[in-house]
């Protein structure tokens, strides 16, 4: 605990120092520029996922279905949005993974998971965890169709 509360007080100088560096790189009216187009961006990213998981999680309240999967896709884009809209590159860095996350799990949203209200039963038996479900198997949309003879 001691060392989250150590970094978390260290962020604010790595990320001035990481803009000084920039700074001295590119110039400083890139490195202004690099702040307020990601300050910009943040705050779109924030918007369009914070509406969108809004809009889902009423749908699926309708629908008595789990929100827990659209809450999982939502916070990571606020979370991205978020760190973009902190200044910095160190912040920017760590928001490009969360941004992948919810673009990852936005198409997942309205499946629950297993275990998840809504979702598959998962229970373990011998060990061995089992989750319940109905498969079906896909035709081979490559393979040949079979013909029928009928003989008279």
């Amino acid at each position: 605990m001691p060392f989250f509360r150590l970094a978390l007080l260290a962020l604010p100088f790595m990320e001035l120092a990481s803009l000084i560096v920039l700074g001295q790189h590119v110039g400083v009216g890139w490195t202004l520029l690099w702040v307020i187009g990601s300050g910009f961006l943040g705050l779109l990213i924030m918007q369009s996922h914070g509406g969108h998981a809004v809009q889902r999680l009423q749908q699926q309240m309708q629908r008595n279905q789990s929100p827990f999967a659209t809450l999982r896709a939502g916070m990571w884009g606020v979370l991205a949005g978020v760190l973009l809209m902190i200044p910095g590159l160190i912040t920017d860095a760590a928001a490009v993974p969360c941004l992948i996350l919810a673009l990852v799990n936005r198409g997942r949203a309205d499946q629950p998971a297993p275990g998840e209200p809504g979702g598959p039963t998962v229970y373990k038996r011998n060990g061995q965890t089992i989750i319940e479900g109905e498969w079906e198997e896909e035709p081979d949309p490559d393979a040949v169709p079979r013909k029928r003879i009928d003989r008279e």
